[in-house]
């Protein structure tokens, strides 16, 4: 990149650069990042349940999770985190439960329909557990970095933006590091977190253990396959013909393959049908299109907000404005 766009490009916030918002204490509050595969999971949930909440993006890029107000909320400096008054929930799972609970009747679908004792909430956990055990983030920027995998990537994660991400977790680790160094020694989230994230980071970076990862995938995914083949007669979801706990994960599981590029490594030409059939279902969902932006002004404008300043100064935002600003005129023009 030029020197000249490096001096145009305005300088990163850092973490104590970042004030705590303030909500009306009656209101459900979601931090979260709509590219975070978590925050996609409570999001789904919400508007599968049809709960009004305010919606509050955390920047994870600049580092704002280890801000000293978010840290308070949750010092692990991970979302989403829910606050309903008083009351704070950290970690996807407490947040779903949490809320599932609390918002039940005709109004709000209930995502975990059935008797602890019986045999569809076994099915229902099994399935669920299956897709939470397999490392998301890694299976992410391990795409990004080996590129020997023949991937299809779609927006927003195509160009720049990949590596963007790259260098964007490098950014964050260090942001990370100084936050251990300098946050009150008794905060071990931290510490264990940071820890974590070098795991990950050595992970991803064997070709071997990647391959591990992308095995671990099939092999939930072959499951469901299996699983699907049996139902007689064929349900419309995992466990029954009603949308579950169990299917917030497998469909977003199937969304993120989808956009990293990896239908064809997977499912596509015959081989695995009913998953391929599944994931068809579940993008046609009103919470899925609420959940991903599907026309091209919404796409291109995430990827321009995910796009580092420099490559917005160079060809690429020429080319990323230039069918912006075209979509907008044809908004204008209807």
């Amino acid at each position: 990149m030029s020197t000249q766009a490096d001096e145009i490009a305005p300088a990163s916030p850092q973490p104590e650069d970042f004030k705590a918002p303030v909500f009306q204490d009656n209101k459900i509050v979601l931090y979260f990042h709509p590219y975070n595969f978590y925050s996609q999971k409570v999001l789904l949930v919400f508007y599968e349940k049809n709960i009004d909440f305010t919606p509050y993006i955390v920047d994870l890029c600049n580092g704002e999770q280890y801000s000293s107000w978010f840290l308070k909320l949750n010092p692990k400096g991970d979302v989403p985190v829910l606050q309903d008054g008083s009351l704070i929930v950290p970690n996807s799972r407490n947040i779903i439960n949490y809320v599932d609970n609390k918002f039940r009747g005709i109004q709000y679908p209930v995502l975990k329909p059935y008797n602890p004792d019986s045999l569809e909430y076994e099915q229902m956990m099994t399935f669920d557990q299956a897709v939470t055990r397999l490392p998301i983030g890694a299976l992410s920027l391990g795409s990004f970095i080996h590129d020997d995998i023949k991937l299809v990537p779609k927006a927003p994660f195509i160009g720049p933006v990949r590596q963007a991400c790259l260098n964007n977790n490098q950014k964050v680790m260090d942001i990370l590091r100084r936050s251990v160094a300098e946050v009150d020694a008794k905060n071990t989230a931290l510490k264990q977190k940071l820890e974590l994230q070098m795991r990950r980071r050595a992970l991803i970076a064997s070709r071997i253990d990647f391959q591990r990862v992308l095995d671990a995938v099939r092999s939930v995914l072959t499951f469901v396959e299996q699983e699907l083949s049996k139902q007689t007669p064929r349900k419309e979801w995992l466990t029954g013909d009603e949308i579950t706990l169990a299917d917030v994960s497998l469909g977003l599981l199937l969304q993120r393959l989808y956009q990293l590029g990896f239908e064809n490594y997977y499912w596509s030409y015959g081989k695995l049908p009913m998953v391929e059939g599944y994931f068809l279902r579940f993008k046609q969902r009103p919470s899925y299109h609420r959940l991903v932006p599907t026309t091209n002004f919404d796409i291109l404008k995430d990827m321009w907000t995910m796009t580092p300043p420099n490559y917005k100064l160079g060809a690429t935002a020429g080319i990323l404005v230039g069918h912006i600003n075209t979509n907008k005129r044809t908004l204008n023009s209807t």
